[in-house]
Order: C-alpha cells, then sequence, then structure tokens
C-alpha cells in the first residue's frame, strides 16, 4: 500500500496535533452565548468562508488548479471526488468586542478555534461515488456576567456563567450521474451544556449564606442531512489551432439539514456555600440535588439553496478554472427550538451571501502570485439570538486566497493547498445596547494524494 509522501504526512501529523490542542482548550467568550445553542461558530471550509460562506453550489476537484477540497456542508460534492485522497485540516483565530451602551463599556477576547478535520475519497471513478468523513463543531457556549443590585437595603451580586458546545461526528457519500449530483450525511451530533448561577449577599447587618444553582446537560443523536447540485453548460468557444476551449457553466445547489431532536440527560443542583479563610468554597447545604432527568434539546431544520456560474479553459495540460461567483440564500426556524420543552430567546435566521474566486492565470509557471486563487465575499442577514427583542442584524465581508503549496502536475499525484481567509463582520446595530464586532482569521490545509494503491513491483 502507498501513502502520502513524508512531507505531506508531516504537514498532517503537526497541523493535527494544533487541532487537537485547540479542541481541547478554545472557547470565546460572549453573553449572547447564553442564548439557544450559543454561538455559531460557523462550521465551514476556508474556501467557503473566503467567499462570504457560499457551500450549496460550490464543488472543487473538477480543475487542476482549484486543488480538492472537503465541501462537507453538500455532501452532493462528493461525487466528484474522482482521483484524489484528501486531508483537511482547519484552524480559526477569532478575535471579538462587546460594546455595551448603557452602561458604558466594552469588552475584548482572542483565541484560538478548531475549524474542522476530515477525510475525503473517491470510492468509484467510473459510477461517480465519494466518500467522506471528519468533525466539526456547531457552536460554543462560555460566557460570565455580573448583575449588581440591591434588595431590602442591602446589595446583591449575581454571578451568570456558563461552558459548553456542541460539535458533529459525520460521515458522508455522494454519487454523480453526468451532471447531476445527489448525496447525503449522517452521524452523530453531541454536545453538553454548563450554566452556575451563584448569589451573594454583600450586607453588614445580617448574615446570609451565599447560593449556587447548577445546572448540566449532556445531549446528542443521529442526524441527517441531504443535498443536491445540477451543472450545466452555458457558452463553449474553442480555438483549434491552439487546442484550446472556453466553457461558460451554471451549478445550481441545495441542501437541507432536518430537525434533530437530541436526548438529553440533565444534574441539577442548588446549595448554600461560605467561603474558607484561603478562598476555597465549602459547601453548607444541599437545598436540591437530582441526578439524570430525561428530557430533549430540539434543534430546528436549515435549508440553502444558491448558484454559481464559472467560467474553465480546456488545454493540452489539463481543465483550469479561471473564475466564478456565486449567490446563496440560507434559512433556519429557530422559533422551534425547544430546550426541556422551553423555548429561548430566538428568531427565525436568514442569510444573504456573495462571493467570488478568481485566477489570473493557473497554468503560469514562473509567476506563482497569478496561480493563486484570490477569494472574496459579503454576507448579511439576521442573527437567530434575540437577547433583547430588537433582533441582531449581522454582516460580514471576507476576503481569501488559495495558495498552492505543491502545484498541479500532470505526471504526478500530490497537490497541498494552504487555504487562508480573513472575515470582519458586526452583529447587532444602533438599535441594540450590546453590539459584537469581529475578526476571524482562518487557515486550512487541503492535502491530497492517491493514498491507496497496490504495489506492482516489490
Amino acid at each position: 500500500m502507498q501513502f502520502v509522501s513524508s512531507t505531506t504526512g508531516r504537514l498532517a501529523y503537526v497541523v493535527s496535533c494544533m487541532l487537537i490542542t485547540v479542541f481541547s482548550f478554545a472557547q470565546v467568550n460572549s453573553p449572547f452565548s447564553r442564548y439557544g445553542i450559543g454561538n455559531l461558530v460557523g462550521s465551514q471550509h476556508t474556501v467557503s468562508r473566503g467567499m462570504g460562506g457560499l457551500q450549496a453550489a460550490y464543488a472543487d476537484g473538477l480543475t487542476g488548479n482549484i486543488g480538492q477540497s472537503i465541501n462537507f456542508n453538500n455532501p452532493a460534492s462528493y461525487g466528484n471526488l474522482f482521483n484524489l485522497v484528501t486531508y483537511d485540516l482547519g484552524l480559526l483565530i477569532d478575535s471579538r468586542n462587546l460594546k455595551s451602551a448603557n452602561p458604558a463599556g466594552s469588552f475584548s477576547s482572542i483565541y484560538f478555534i478548531p475549524a474542522y478535520a476530515a477525510v475525503a475519497m473517491p470510492l468509484s471513478k467510473s459510477k461517480g461515488l465519494g466518500f467522506a468523513f471528519g468533525l466539526k463543531p456547531i457552536s460554543r457556549i462560555n460566557y460570565s456576567v455580573t448583575s449588581n443590585t440591591r434588595v431590602a437595603g442591602d446589595s446583591v451580586g449575581t454571578s451568570y456563567n456558563g461552558t459548553g458546545g456542541l460539535n458533529q461526528a459525520f460521515i458522508g457519500i455522494g454519487k454523480r450521474w453526468k451532471k447531476f449530483n445527489i448525496g447525503f450525511n449522517t452521524g452523530y451530533t453531541f454536545g453538553r451544556r454548563e450554566t452556575n448561577t451563584q448569589t451573594t449577599f454583600l450586607n453588614d447587618t445580617v448574615s446570609y449564606h451565599q447560593s449556587n444553582q447548577s445546572v448540566k446537560t449532556n445531549y446528542g443523536k443521529m442526524f441527517l442531512q441531504a443535498g443536491l447540485q445540477y451543472e450545466f453548460d452555458v457558452a463553449k468557444k474553442e480555438d483549434k489551432i491552439a487546442k484550446t476551449s472556453e466553457l461558460y457553466s451554471v451549478r445550481l445547489g441545495a441542501v437541507a439539514s432536518f430537525q434533530q431532536n437530541l436526548s438529553a440527560t440533565q444534574n441539577r443542583e442548588k446549595y448554600t456555600f461560605g467561603y474558607l479563610s484561603s478562598g476555597a468554597i465549602i459547601g453548607i447545604d444541599t437545598v436540591e440535588s437530582v441526578d439524570n432527568v430525561k428530557g430533549s434539546v430540539v434543534i430546528p431544520a436549515t435549508y440553502e439553496a444558491g448558484a454559481s456560474l464559472q467560467k474553465r479553459i480546456g488545454t493540452t495540460a489539463g481543465v483550469f478554472e479561471l473564475w466564478s461567483v456565486g449567490l446563496e440564500y440560507t434559512t433556519t426556524q429557530w422559533t422551534r427550538y425547544r430546550f426541556y420543552n422551553q423555548p429561548d430567546a430566538l428568531n427565525n435566521s436568514w442569510m444573504l451571501k456573495l462571493g467570488a474566486q478568481i485566477s489570473p492565470n493557473p497554468i503560469a509557471s514562473n509567476n506563482y502570485l497569478r496561480s493563486i486563487n484570490y477569494r472574496i465575499g459579503f454576507n448579511y442577514g439576521q442573527d437567530y439570538i434575540n437577547a433583547d427583542g430588537k433582533g441582531l442584524k449581522v454582516f460580514a465581508v471576507s476576503l481569501g486566497a488559495g495558495l498552492p503549496i505543491r502545484k498541479w502536475r500532470a505526471y504526478e499525484t500530490q497537490y497541498t493547498t494552504m487555504q487562508t481567509a480573513l472575515q470582519i463582520g458586526k452583529r447587532g446595530s444602533a438599535s441594540n445596547n450590546i453590539t459584537e464586532t469581529y475578526i476571524q482569521f482562518s487557515v486550512g490545509f487541503s492535502l491530497s494524494d492517491i493514498w491507496f494503491i497496490k504495489r506492482r513491483y516489490d
């Protein structure tokens, strides 16, 4: 059996170690993560992030210059995996700034966040079958908010803290019939949510015990996602003398992530406590302690649809993409969300995305900058969190680039690309008391090779 080369293997090992580290420790601090399933981390490939989040109608692996990244958000794209096995890894640096109008204040944080880890391979080139599996985060919960009030002349401080998040281990298959693709993802959605509400009495006359209410919830269940893509040619021009051709095509795509009813188990505890001279917490009296409370967490369905227009050129060296531009719409019915039969301060979300990709000269052999795949994107919509009842408008602009580390050659099997994306966005507007601005930098590695070949000679 033949595996990736030692260079590609070492790169995959180093990035895998980085990914495992940030999966273990990374969190983003935001009071918005108190609602619903937390802050949605945008579980998208770095290529999609650079183009405003396009994913329903995006597919690669059909040309020699784009590389072969894994579009795990539309399993129909797996049908385009003709020759190479791809190992995809992604990391995200997330910098956020929260600003409050009343009372005036701001808070900043910057963290490393895992983006994805995925593997995809062709099952049958002749039958157009492709296969993929991996792990990606869906949301993160991490907040700490303190409120100070006065009750009967005494000061009362309440601290609200929460941690957790939602992840997804997926496996999928895609099938291609000429210009039509269909695919399915399934797997296991799992997560946890741990909240603590701590009340402290500050007074000079009467002695009160401090109190804490802790709720720990674990949930998970199988999920199903279906996608399709259809591509058709709109114009073609051939130059028989130069032996080249130009092709314009349109690709339509749609994805449905069906509603999930996650099975949940919850542990609840209420108790009073005090502090030792060392500052350590000591429990005094348990008011309530209940374990293994069964329930469910309902995550509503998400629907996406989009279209893209691309131009390719065919030469004696192969087929290459010059540019593509796409438009997409996404919506989720978050008013159907339930946590142990309780709704939350959420509303139905939607987002409109626009993105483009261009390669100035994909067959350039003496100009590296002209062989890079440049990307740009924009999105605008409504966030699913509705904390103050006024809704949160969201928008972002993005830039990206696909940097060939090991370029495609007809006589070799390896193709390695480093994908990058920069997103600058804002959540909330002047009508909201709390707004959030963020800068996200994503980096990913698409490592492609013919990994499994039986040796002909020893």
